[in-house]
């Protein structure tokens, strides 16, 4: 390539780079406020819910045609989704000029969750009802054949559906014997083994300087998925060590090893919540949110995203932070949905939220 050549994609590459940190940066600047989680606790009902989001919020852009006084819950949460992936697109647009390929692992991500919800609908009996709960927006982006998936009955179908993809080569080894019940725990683990190891890839190729930021942020979530997953495997399977550990995503690289084995060999559950509230991880997480150990994969990065997306100068590392944080976001809104719904006092919902506290 001439000198020119060199500089003209140098600066190119520089100017896409500012454009990502601006178009993040200012998106990130819609995100909700403590006022407004506020207000949603405050509604009586998924309408109101709907209603505020639509006249108050970006989430107008998806909610703008709906009729608040009829929408039903499920309705209203993928709606939400839609406006979450509708922005990751559009910097997945951005993202590609400067060679990151966050979105690949975004769609990687929610392929995933799509694979996983057919197979629950499956083990439930309830396939057909798969369809009802695709994320259409979505299919234009992806390789999986979602209408194929939806009227698969069994878990060789199913493979059928997916022999295309990546996923297959995961997927055929947990294929259930006869009779047998589907492994959801281990297909689970293959899965999100393989998307983990996917980004440690993209990560490993990042510049340098952008590595440990990188790690720090996606690392964290891997660590407390881990320890989640060895809570639950813990108190509600009384699984084995040994079994365990062939349940848990390549290392996170933010807890060290002594310490996940302290965890794995814990005799009980409570035992490896004290050993984690230990560790500097968990120290990010303010005290009175380390209970809520469904969502600490979520809860344990968020506070380092958001300093990362104001001060961070590598692209990838806030377009990840913006990722981190509107996670957490919908996980607020669904929280304040489900527990208005279920008739709960805002005094009751709100220690389940990170936002709004």
């Amino acid at each position: 390539m001439s000198r020119k050549g060199v500089i003209f994609l140098k600066f190119t590459t520089r100017f896409s780079s500012n454009v990502i940190l601006a178009k993040a940066r200012a998106m990130y600047g819609n995100s909700l406020k403590a006022k407004d989680f506020n207000e949603l606790l405050h509604c009586h009902s998924v309408s109101e819910i709907a209603a505020y989001l639509k006249n108050n919020t970006t989430y107008a852009s998806v909610l703008a045609e709906i009729n608040e006084s009829t929408i039903h819950r499920g309705h209203l949460e993928t709606l939400i989704r839609r406006k979450v992936f509708n922005d990751y697109a559009a910097l997945g647009r951005y993202d590609s000029m400067v060679g990151s390929r966050l979105f690949d692992y975004l769609l990687q991500r929610i392929e995933i969750e799509q694979i996983i919800a057919c197979l629950r609908y499956m083990s439930a009996g309830h396939t057909s009802e798969f369809f009802f709960s695709m994320p259409m927006y979505f299919a234009s982006h992806t390789r999986l054949d979602l209408p194929k998936m939806s009227h698969c009955s069994s878990y060789s179908e199913l493979l059928e559906a997916l022999a295309h993809t990546q996923y297959y080569k995961a997927l055929a080894p947990l294929a259930p014997q006869e009779d047998q019940r589907i492994r959801l725990t281990e297909i689970e683990n293959a899965l999100f083994s393989q998307l983990a190891t996917m980004m440690y890839h993209l990560i490993d190729q990042a510049p340098t300087n952008t590595r440990q930021e990188l790690t720090d942020l996606y690392g964290a979530q891997v660590d407390v998925q881990n320890v989640t997953r060895i809570l639950r495997l813990k108190r509600y399977f009384g699984a084995k060590p040994d079994f365990i550990r062939q349940n848990l995503l390549p290392g996170g690289r933010c807890l060290s090893p002594k310490v996940m084995e302290s965890m794995v060999e814990a005799p009980t559950a409570d035992a490896v919540l004290d050993i984690f509230r230990s560790t500097a991880l968990a120290r990010r997480i303010p005290e009175e949110q380390r209970d809520f150990v469904h969502d600490l994969h979520h809860r344990a990065p968020y506070f380092n995203a958001r300093k990362h997306i104001h001060y961070s100068i590598h692209p990838m590392v806030v377009l990840l932070s913006y990722v981190i944080i509107t996670d957490m976001e919908v996980d607020d809104i669904v929280n304040i949905i489900e527990g208005v719904r279920y008739g709960l006092e805002p005094d009751q919902i709100r220690p389940m939220l990170v936002l709004a506290n």
